[in-house]
């Protein structure tokens, strides 16, 4: 799924079959259900969701629905893409060159996304 631009009619329609398979669209409440199944008739006559308010809270529905595996390696991606600048940076590659092998390593990267997945987060900002 992209992170900006439109949502095609072929995305939603995967999460939604997605989002059934494995319960979560049940889970859904009422409100974000009926809008996630609005959009996906409107998609289907239209081709996309174009406006980015709406497609911004179908990403947050289609986050919910997304299975575990590809949320965690979405996440894991992302954070071997900040290690992978951070030890070019730093110049670890010159000294440790089997580390940039593990970072495109796509079962690296899941155990990167699940470790981020499962971390705690003991103190939460909150804003008032």
């Amino acid at each position: 799924m992209s992170e900006a631009g439109p949502i095609t009619y072929y995305e939603l329609e995967h999460y939604a079959r997605v989002g059934m398979r494995n319960g979560r669209l049940r889970k859904l409440r009422d409100e974000s259900r009926g809008f996630f199944k609005a959009c996906l008739m409107l998609a289907k006559r239209v081709g996309a969701i174009f406006s980015e308010f709406v497609a911004s809270q179908l990403r947050e529905i289609i986050g919910f629905l997304m299975p575990i595996g590809e949320k965690a390696f979405k996440i894991g991606l992302k954070r071997a893409l900040d290690m992978f600048k951070c030890f070019k940076r730093s110049g670890v590659f010159k000294w440790a060159p089997q580390v940039k092998l593990w970072l495109r390593d796509k079962a690296y990267i899941l155990y990167l996304g699940f470790t981020e997945l499962n971390n705690l987060v003991y103190f939460r900002s909150v804003s008032l």
